[in-house]
């Protein structure tokens, strides 16, 4: 149980909304629930509410018809596939509808999902299949040339593969068919659907594996991050609250209770979120951890429609904003630069938007401040890893809340946070000194897959240690100012690549930017920075370099700029510094 005592006295806690605090204050206690039961629950008090939207398939169904599909879609893999209790099923696609009936139909048949990320190569999903063990997996029919190339290897002991066909297996027409499985290894999505009951198995959730998320593996091989039920339920509750104001309850059966302030039903809202009634695009890939917490259980729990969107296009997503007055949306900074880098920006119609989420990566000040223009509430940044399950640090959107730009704001309820030396990790530092970031919470993973080394050295007496450098302020809001491994060391001083990146962005021709160190004989280390510029904007390496070196202190100036046409990035916008340190 948390200590409100201990709580009260963080400096933080005077920023949480009232609501928050006087929930602390009465003793609230996060349900400990499947997190299939957030399906169950937004069925039972919001049926009528449009679930999914997904107009390529014409394809809309309400809360009660979505958790029947995924029901039925449950007792197929119980019956027809065997699938028992804690056996893991892979699920390689993009953000199909399929997916989430897919999703929601693995945690009901008592299964664990299995991320893999549809960008990977065949030689990293066959490492992913193995290393978790899966048994089944369910793709889109894009990617059958690879699985069947992978069956034929005879390399995993996957026993079947489920296929769905991009936009076409959910059309009305089809639904109410259910084709006949092929005499192959290969299983058609719709043909799982089974009218069989079941009984639900009993899930303990601070024990049973929901979730294995892969990390991005970018310095070696990925790692699968152990996400159970409750550190998933919990990475809801506590996000979403920064969105809503509330924490749900219990009801005598088990589900969660859900209920909007009244005056975020009117005009002058002060909270963006309302359960069963706004909408959100579903950008950020489901396989990732953003887009798995905040872009699907969130969704689901808060009763919302979700508008699955699998590839990100800048003209059809702003189409989708307009015409269907999306009210929730977000992902990586590198949208917003997208949608900001537009010619004709200034004719497009965001103001439906109450509350655009980002994370992933920093986002530049520059960037999130003119996007914010644009919206009716708030650019809301926040930050986590994947092993902390997606929630560690937020800043609040109700529109009184404290903002600082540049802040990755404050640790969620139920969450600590504290900044330790970089040497040791065991001293607590002073305000606005630099340190590893490291924190608890009941959000935090089990650790990694088959890794017990890896889990003992990121897990230590019950706190994450994140690899991140940041600050704290007097007033308990936390800055990122670097990854321990990023560090530059310029003749014995350090310097934290993002802090230079920040002062970049603010130059009119810059449209992404990443500062990286290079090896040099006689200082240790140069920085060095890779600029891609806007469209129609021209600079020279030496202009921008000037106009850097003249805001920071010597020791911190740029020694070099290379004008590139693209930042190399990872699939959910993550620069890969490791690649530009190779360009050198």
């Amino acid at each position: 149980m948390i200590d409100f005592n201990a709580v009260k006295q963080k400096p933080w806690y005077r920023f949480y909304p009232e609501t928050i605090q006087k929930a602390l204050a009465d003793h609230y206690k996060i349900p400990k629930i499947p997190l299939d039961q957030l399906l169950a629950s937004s069925a039972r008090y919001y049926p009528d509410t449009t679930a999914i939207v997904y107009e390529p398939a014409d394809f809309i169904i309400s809360y009660a018809e979505f958790y029947t599909l995924c029901r039925s879609f449950a007792a197929g893999l119980i019956h027809r596939f065997n699938l028992e209790q804690g056996e893991r099923v892979a699920i390689f696609s993009r953000n199909y509808p399929e997916f989430l009936i897919a999703m929601y139909g693995i945690l009901m048949a008592g299964g664990v999902y299995v991320a893999c990320n549809p960008i990977l190569t065949k030689e990293e999903v066959v490492y992913q299949l193995a290393d978790s063990e899966s048994v089944l997996a369910i793709i889109s029919d894009d990617a059958q040339p690879m699985f069947k190339e992978i069956i034929a290897e005879k390399r995993l002991s996957l026993r079947e593969v489920i296929v769905f066909d991009q936009d076409e297996g959910l059309k009305p027409s089809y639904l109410k068919k259910r084709k006949k499985p092929e005499q192959t290894f290969f299983y058609p999505f719709m043909a799982v659907f089974s009218d069989e009951a079941f009984e639900k198995c009993a899930i303990d959730p601070e024990v049973d594996l929901a979730a294995i998320i892969y990390t991005a593996g970018t310095t070696g091989v990925p790692k699968g991050v152990m996400v159970s039920h409750s550190n998933a339920v919990s990475s809801c509750i506590l996000y979403y609250c920064t969105y809503t104001g509330t924490f749900p309850e219990l009801d005598a059966e088990g589900f969660l209770v859900l209920k909007n302030h009244q005056q975020d039903l009117s005009a002058e809202w002060e909270f963006p979120i309302r359960y069963g009634i706004d909408s959100a695009i579903a950008a950020a890939p489901w396989t990732h951890m953003m887009g798995f917490i905040a872009h699907l259980h969130c969704s689901v729990m808060a009763a919302i429609t979700i508008f699955p969107v699998p590839i990100f296009k800048v003209d059809k997503v702003l189409e989708m904003i307009r015409r269907w007055k999306i009210s929730f949306a977000g992902g990586a900074p590198q949208m917003m630069s997208m949608i900001l880098s537009r010619p004709d920006i200034d004719v497009q119609d965001l103001s439906s938007i109450r509350v655009w989420t980002t994370g992933g990566a920093p986002c530049p000040v520059a960037v999130g401040s003119e996007f914010e223009k644009r919206i009716s509430g708030a650019v809301a940044e926040g930050y986590s890893l994947t092993e902390a399950t997606m929630s560690s640090t937020k800043s609040f959107s109700n529109r009184s809340a404290l903002r600082k730009w540049g802040s990755i704001g404050i640790p969620l309820p139920f969450t600590d946070v504290r900044i330790v030396d970089l040497e040791t990790g065991e001293q607590e530092m002073p305000i606005d000194v630099d340190g590893e970031l490291i924190h608890n919470g009941p959000q935090v993973a089990m650790g990694y897959l088959n890794k017990p080394e890896e889990t003992a050295a990121m897990l230590r007496n019950g706190w994450l240690y994140t690899g991140d450098i940041a600050r704290m302020d007097a007033d308990g809001f936390f800055h990122i100012t670097g990854r321990k491994k990023d560090i530059i060391i310029y003749k014995g001083y350090n310097i934290a690549p993002r802090m230079l990146e920040e002062v970049i962005y603010t130059h009119p021709a810059v449209y992404e930017c990443a500062v990286v160190g290079q090896k040099d004989d006689f200082s240790g280390e140069i920085p060095v920075a890779f600029v891609t510029l806007r469209e129609d904007f021209q600079a020279t390496p030496d202009e921008i370099m000037a106009y850097v070196n003249e805001n920071v202190a010597g020791y911190k100036k740029i020694r070099k700029v290379i004008i590139i046409d693209r930042l190399p990035v990872s699939g959910f916008g993550k620069v890969l510094r490791n690649e530009l340190t190779k360009l050198l």
